[in-house]
């Protein structure tokens, strides 16, 4: 085990400052800590971000230590991951819980993929998909220890799984769930960012391409669960005119449950079709998600594991997505 030299990029956000507060009761201190326009280096007054600077003192301190160089990228900026590939390649590994581009067009995934051969470092994003569940993880040391995946099922979104759970058994109609999902800061400020499955759907494609499978967001069949009608429109008309298609969703809801199974909004891994699709599913009794509640779930079937292996807990939360980011940081000193 070597030690590690990290900089954090995004300290000063919610998550960041969760992965600062975590690394530290482990015993590590931060070499460098970024946000948008200012960076402090060992310990030094802020500056000016400069990424090259950055990049070039955390080298030499890993240099001159023999410590593994990692970026932590807990930022939502597109800005910093286009710099991945570059880092890598410089011999940085990145830990990251941006799961912009591992969703992105195939050929950029694949960069990275490369880059980090060639420069011998780690691309690791443990909490691009479940927070601090390990569920990439779990799918890797799988496909690595031989077992043939069948298939991935998820649910990602507590927000959905949420709204699905107060439907159900027609304790609610879907615009009531929605709105009360709203009131208790479950969704976003428009909850048609939720509600339409996108970030499900993200999650879904990097399932997939842990799987092997060649996934692109803009070929998957995703349902979403915004009115067409509704899906332009202001928030405040959408939330006033949804109960317009609450009849529709209690017919959906009594038919499935009538037939002594649940709905549930999910994303599936069908590695034997070759394909990724994402929305409502109906699940028999006996079907883990029937468990879940309103915590995130994914189960693995393999060739090996007939009866699907789960991870369930938390899919969000400061706290438990900068877990995730720390085992990352702490698998790089396993090189």
């Amino acid at each position: 085990m070597r030690q590690v030299v990290v900089a954090v990029v995004g300290y000063s956000g919610g998550v960041g400052k969760c992965l600062v507060s975590a690394m530290k009761k482990t015993g590590m201190e931060p070499f460098a800590l970024v946000r948008s326009s200012t960076m402090k280096i060992d310990g030094g007054n802020e500056e000016p971000v400069d990424f090259k600077i950055l990049i070039q003192r955390l080298l030499e301190v890993s240099k001159k230590k023999d410590q593994v160089p990692i970026i932590a990228d807990v930022t939502a900026s597109r800005k910093i991951q286009d710099n991945y590939a570059h880092w890598l390649k410089q011999g940085i590994s990145v830990v990251t819980a941006n799961k912009g581009i591992f969703a992105g067009p195939e050929a950029e995934y694949r960069e990275l993929l490369t880059s980090s051969k060639a420069g011998k470092s780690r691309i690791l994003h443990e909490a691009t998909v479940g927070a601090g569940l390990p569920i990439i993880s779990t799918i890797q040391g799988l496909v690595a220890s031989s077992h043939e995946i069948k298939f991935v099922e998820g649910i990602l979104s507590g927000t959905l799984a949420f709204v699905l759970g107060q439907i159900a058994g027609g304790k609610k109609s879907l615009s009531e769930a929605v709105k009360q999902a709203k009131e208790l800061g479950y969704t976003e400020p428009d909850p048609r960012d939720d509600l339409n499955g996108l970030d499900v759907a993200r999650k879904a494609v990097i399932l997939g391409r842990l799987c092997g499978l060649e996934v692109e967001l803009s070929g998957m069949n995703i349902e979403s669960l915004v009115p067409e009608a509704l899906r332009d429109c202001s928030v405040e008309e959408f939330m006033s005119k949804l109960s317009d298609y609450d009849e529709d969703m209690r017919k959906r809801v009594e038919e499935i449950e009538s037939s002594g199974k649940m709905l549930h909004y999910s994303a599936k891994v069908d590695v034997t079709q070759n394909k990724v699709e994402v929305g409502l599913q109906s699940c028999e009794a006996s079907h883990p998600f029937n468990t879940a509640g309103t915590d995130n779930m994914v189960a693995i079937t393999t060739n090996f594991y007939t009866k699907p292996l789960v991870v369930k807990g938390a899919g969000a939360g400061g706290d438990v997505t900068a877990t995730g980011v720390l085992v990352d940081i702490l698998q790089c000193a396993y090189e």
